[in-house]
């Protein structure tokens, strides 16, 4: 049988080699590399082998390609914003929009803008001088009842040793 017979729908319910159908008493086995071909039997597997083997070992490539190249589905962080890309161990949380960066993006971003006033890469509002500017857009953030805001404000008191007052914005 012919290769483009292997990629129809009904080349699947019938042997490549000899053509037999599959019913209740022929049970038809997928080809081991691939999945495009079925057989009847050992024999009719080898006797198919030239005729294909070229489609197998595109196939084969093709699968091993995709499982080696899939990107997981997301992270426990979620997805960057920017470039929807999973986020990574190494982020950064915006202060102005509390948005989590991912690395990639914030360094684009720091190449990209000027040296004198970097922006937000998500929401462009200028990037905190101080650590009062960064408080001051923190609180904002948190009066607004943003869960990011609050799970950093509460970081920030546990770090401090205030466990009672980390509590409050965990």
């Amino acid at each position: 049988m012919s290769t483009d017979l292997e990629e129809g729908g009904a080349a699947e319910m019938c042997c490549a080699s000899c053509g037999i159908a599959e019913v209740d008493d022929v049970k038809l086995q997928k080809c081991d590399d691939c999945d495009l071909a079925r057989y009847c039997s050992d024999k009719c597997q080898r006797d198919n082998r030239p005729t294909h083997e070229r489609a197998c070992k595109e196939r084969a490539t093709e699968l091993r390609d995709e499982i080696l190249f899939r990107q997981p589905e997301s992270s426990y962080l979620g997805d960057c914003p920017i470039c929807f890309l999973p986020i990574s161990v190494e982020f950064f949380v915006q202060s102005c929009c509390s948005k989590m960066i991912c690395d990639g993006c914030s360094y684009a971003n720091a190449r990209r803008e000027t040296k004198e006033r970097q922006k937000c890469p998500f929401c462009r509002h200028p990037v905190p001088r101080s650590k009062e500017e960064i408080d001051k857009n923190n609180n904002k953030r948190v009066a607004a009842n943003d869960p990011i805001a609050l799970m950093q404000m509460g970081m920030e008191y546990h770090h401090k040793g205030e466990n009672e007052a980390a509590v409050d914005h965990l």
